[in-house]
């Protein structure tokens, strides 16, 4: 019952903190550039191997993305230093008792412009919905089931077969599709930068 409340104490204060945040919406364009912030859950050695192919298939491909991740334990797991410089972590031990995390690592990414920041988290976290939902990133994409879903400008509906890998790739798969419309299509507007798929 405690935890109830304190989380949805957490969530109206998320919710407030996200309201004031500044930012310049950008449209969706994964063939530039682009800089990009990927959030993950940290803990799972299967998920962290994934997210880590990820970084590197976005870097291969001209991108320059940062990758954050949250440790369910107080310090990492024998395997999180293989990926450092590639990944930088917060832990349990980061957070108030609003599940508010609170590092110079956090603070650091948060502050980034990104052009597109993709929460990977296949369920609510609340230290890595914080991060999304304050981010000033141009372009939030994240899963539409979240609690945050308010925060997103491209979401996605997952089936609960849907595992992080496909869900990656996915993203990838319609932000490309959308440029091709875009380019093989200048008369059409967008006037709206949410999208459901």
């Amino acid at each position: 019952m405690i935890e109830k409340i304190k989380h949805s104490l957490a969530l109206q204060q998320l919710k407030k903190d996200s309201s004031l945040i500044e930012r310049v919406r950008k449209d969706p364009n994964i063939h530039r550039e682009a800089f990009v912030g990927i959030l993950y859950d940290a803990t799972d050695k299967e998920q962290f191997e994934v997210v880590r192919e990820f970084f590197r298939d976005l870097k291969a491909n001209g991108k320059n993305p940062v990758s954050l991740g949250y440790i369910d334990f107080k310090e990492p797991l024998s395997f999180h230093p293989l990926a450092r410089p590639e990944s930088d972590y917060f832990f349990k031990h980061q957070l108030n008792w609003m599940q508010k995390p609170a590092s110079a690592v956090v603070d650091n990414f948060i502050a980034e412009p990104f052009d597109i920041l993709i929460n990977l988290s296949l369920q609510d976290a609340y230290p890595l919905n914080y991060i999304a939902a304050v981010s000033k990133a141009g372009l939030k994409i994240g899963r539409a089931q979240s609690e945050i879903s308010f925060c997103y400008d491209m979401s996605f509906y997952l089936d609960e077969q849907a595992d992080l890998r496909s869900f990656a790739y996915m993203i990838v798969h319609y932000l490309s599709q959308l440029n091709h419309e875009k380019t093989g299509s200048p008369q059409r507007n967008r006037s709206s930068h949410y999208y459901a798929i």
